[in-house]
């Protein structure tokens, strides 16, 4: 497995994802800084299919890991940076090496948390409501414990990190 494991989700206070099924409508300028220090921390970025084919990967500072079975979009496999892998999630950070950011949506962040595959969650909450795929968070922190908190304008900026491996 990968040295460290960071994973980084925003959600509205309603525990939403996307709004019109993209994040960015959900970020704000403190957001969008915060998690752009994160990439700053890593040496490769990972996401799953959804995430390839509704958010704008086609040009990455990082080498991007696409976990995916089904079709990309061309554009985003064009990248220079871009491996695709089929495979599951504890198979793929197998397979890669040093510091990895876990950018993905839900379904994949929910698989590393249940699992206690991540390191340390980085966790956006914003007072928007009525956005599409919603997760219950307390449902996927149980193996973490709230590291750090910190408000700011309309943000809640929450740190866990896992208990034990």
């Amino acid at each position: 497995m990968a040295q460290l494991v960071i994973a980084n989700l925003i959600t509205g206070a309603d525990g939403c994802t996307t709004v019109d099924g993209r994040s960015f409508g959900l970020s704000s300028p403190e957001d969008r800084r915060r998690f752009h220090l994160l990439r700053e921390r890593a040496e490769s970025i990972l996401i799953g299919g959804n995430t390839a084919r509704h958010e704008p990967y086609l040009k990455t500072p990082l080498p991007l890991y696409i976990l995916s079975r089904g079709g990309i979009p061309s554009q985003v496999l064009s990248n220079p940076n871009a491996h695709l892998l089929n495979s599951p999630l504890s198979d793929a950070l197998g397979l890669i090496e040093g510091t990895v950011l876990i950018e993905a949506g839900p379904s994949l962040v929910k698989e590393g948390l249940v699992n206690t595959l991540i390191d340390e969650f980085h966790l956006t909450v914003t007072k928007q409501r009525s956005g599409e795929s919603c997760v219950d968070i307390a449902e996927l922190i149980g193996g973490y414990y709230e590291k750090s908190r910190e408000v700011i304008g309309d943000d809640t900026f929450i740190v866990y990190e896992v208990l034990a491996k």
